[in-house]
């Protein structure tokens, strides 16, 4: 799957869990504000393609508050996480968040959005919410398909509960894990840099080549065929 349409579904995939705090279960929020997301972007798309800030304003306030950005940053630094300073581990957050939302919102604008529609929500059983509440699992897998163009896509998240919410904090789609993504990412840059201090001052840098390398696509063609 080209790289523009996965990226797009991780949006959605943040945005499905927008109001899982109010939810019974996750999927059940998955389902009800994936459809709301859909329309509203059908509705308003031409107005954030004029105004990519309001897009990115309007992102950050529906996602902040659901994804839990500490955790996947910690995942995406691994085993370095625990080499790092308290000090570190919250820059590289923050510089993390600001890049994926950056990313992911652009992304988002360029692609298509007039047939997606939400086809399959897999409901969470009763059996996976037990054992998590009892701790035996570590999180809640929601699974979901979403349908472009007659095409369809497979998605899942990773759902915890923090403070008595529910917030995502992993995605993956079409198979591929986006938190491994980075962290194979974030490994790389510091064979190069050596220092994870030099790895958040390159980390904006990096999503900027990562934004070209994606305008740059040699599918970028058949997509705007599609």
């Amino acid at each position: 799957m080209q790289v523009l349409k996965r990226a797009v579904l991780v949006i959605f995939a943040w945005l499905a869990c927008a109001q899982v705090a109010t939810a019974h279960t996750p999927d059940q929020v998955a389902k009800e504000t994936t459809e709301k997301v859909i329309n509203l972007l059908m509705d308003k798309s031409g107005r954030y393609k004029a105004n990519v800030d309001a897009f990115y304003d309007d992102m950050e306030k529906i996602i902040d508050p659901v994804i839990a950005f500490d955790d996947m940053a910690r995942g995406v630094m691994g085993k370095y996480a625990h080499r790092s300073t308290k000090d570190e581990i919250a820059q590289f957050t923050a510089v993390f968040r600001e890049g994926m939302l950056r990313f992911y919102s652009k992304a988002m604008l360029a692609f298509d959005t007039s047939e997606l529609s939400l086809a399959k929500v897999d409901p969470a059983s009763a059996e996976i919410l037990k054992n998590y509440e009892a701790g035996k699992i570590r999180q809640v897998p929601v699974n979901l398909t979403i349908k472009s163009k007659g095409t369809s896509y497979a998605m899942s998240y990773d759902m915890v509960k923090k403070n008595g919410s529910w917030v995502a904090r992993n995605f993956s789609v079409e198979g591929i894990n986006i938190g491994l993504q980075f962290r194979t990412q974030f490994a790389e840059a510091m064979n190069k840099f050596n220092t994870v201090a030099k790895v958040i001052t390159k980390w904006p840098e990096m999503m900027k080549v990562s934004e070209k390398s994606e305008a740059s696509d040699p599918e970028k063609a058949d997509r705007n065929k599609d």
